[in-house]
């Protein structure tokens, strides 16, 4: 029934948290749920989470991987962005927060309420009880031995003890940062990250050295197309089709293009070693991504609501064509297919900058880009049909970073 988990990750608290008792044993709170993000990249995390749940509000908590999520979430749907996403690591519901003083009665007081809370669901079967930490150890706490002291009540409670598969799980996170302890219920936990490490480019069929690790990919793709549905998500400069693998691999609709035959080949034998069964629409089409409207079939016309791009700088297929002049042509020929709400993710190569992985880009003067001036691409940027919602930047090598540029479409007359 116990086991334990030793990992690096971030929480969001999904629903508002009310204090609920506080006395001799400290301040005890509780949250309707929390979601638990993977630590790479907490700000990337923190924004695949939005666009994961458009309809909830998220506030930041004291921990810099501490974020309250409000409102209601549906929880089937929650099952699904877990197991689909690059960032979310684990959402518990009906949740426990201790903050740690160092008082073993703190301890003994935050054990008892979780068993009042098991004991009060309406929960039958298997449980199988899961501890991890983020952010360095909390002195005083083991993990393994709040998940046995939980997992000695469910027993008592009468749940019979299965961690391989258990009917349910609870969860107990302990965050350095904050000394805060976080039990709940959880509805699936991704603790295990080699599904997307099988796929990483050195592993496929047809790979290239300059291919995103799948994580990105992966991340990118949730933020451009929001909520997992029947939506088209289009890659309009494919390469070796590492955003359309991950696509497909969530079930979602993804058209990917490309003007190099070698391209469309490779992606097609990648998507076919990855997926043997696709449950959603794929196509792989090789054509001009500046002349999208010319060839992309009728029935996608103006239906693309999810754009991600990651210009191949360094195999440009369109002869003497700029760098920035692709780019500009591409962005507009995009413009021309999406709905009116659709979102664009575009991955630029950058010179080496630090990077706050806990914040976004604030500083638009430690932008250069590796092709062009960061001014004048903001500038076509707009006059191409989109507005900047968001940046962020990713530490590739010593001499290289990456910016991650995440935009809204904008009206055209």
């Amino acid at each position: 029934m116990i086991h334990t988990i030793v990992d690096s990750m971030c929480i969001f608290a999904l629903g508002k948290i009310r204090i609920c008792q506080e006395g001799e044993f400290g301040a005890w709170l509780m949250a309707g749920s929390i979601v638990c993000l993977r630590g790479w990249h907490p700000a990337l995390a923190k924004a695949e989470l939005e666009s994961l749940f458009p309809n909830n509000k998220l506030v930041q908590l004291e921990s810099p991987r501490l974020v309250m999520l409000e409102g209601e979430i549906n929880l089937e749907q929650a099952r699904i962005n877990v197991n689909s996403s690059s960032g979310i690591q684990a959402i518990l519901t009906d949740c426990i927060i201790m903050d740690w003083d160092g008082n073993n009665n703190t301890k003994r007081k935050f054990i008892t309420n979780i068993g009042k809370t098991i004991e009060k669901s309406d929960k039958s079967g298997s449980i199988g009880v899961f501890s991890w930490r983020q952010e360095g150890r909390i002195q005083g706490l083991s993990g393994s031995e709040l998940a046995n002291s939980v997992g000695a009540i469910t027993t008592d409670l009468g749940y019979s003890v299965n961690l391989d598969n258990p009917d349910h799980k609870v969860g107990i996170m302990l965050d350095g940062f904050s000394k805060k302890v976080i039990c709940g219920w959880m509805l699936d936990a991704n603790m295990d990250s080699s599904g997307m490490s099988s796929r990483r480019a050195t592993e496929r069929p047809f790979f290239k050295p300059i291919s995103l690790d799948p994580k990105l990919a992966r991340l990118a793709v949730n933020l451009a197309g929001g909520p997992i549905d029947e939506r088209i998500i289009l890659d309009p400069m494919t390469g070796t089709g590492g955003f359309a693998i991950e696509a497909a691999t969530m079930g979602r609709n993804i058209i990917a293009v490309d003007m190099d035959m070698e391209m469309v080949e490779g992606t097609q034998k990648n998507l076919q070693w990855a997926i043997e069964i696709p449950k959603s629409t794929i196509q792989v089409i090789q054509g001009d991504a500046t002349r999208l409207s010319q060839f992309i079939p009728e029935q996608f016309d103006k239906e693309v609501s999810g754009v991600v791009l990651d210009p191949p700088y360094g195999r440009n297929s369109h002869g003497t064509t700029s760098h920035y002049n692709l780019l500009e042509s591409t962005l507009l020929s995009v413009h021309e297919i999406c709905t009116r709400d659709a979102n664009l993710v575009l991955i630029l190569p950058i010179k080496p900058i630090k990077i706050d992985i806990n914040n976004q880009l604030k500083d638009d003067s430690s932008i250069k880009l590796l092709h062009g001036e960061w001014n004048d691409f903001k500038k076509m940027l707009t006059t191409s049909g989109w507005n900047v919602k968001g940046k962020w930047g990713e530490h590739v090598h010593s001499s290289l970073s990456r910016l991650i540029l995440h935009a809204t479409i904008s009206p055209q007359d």
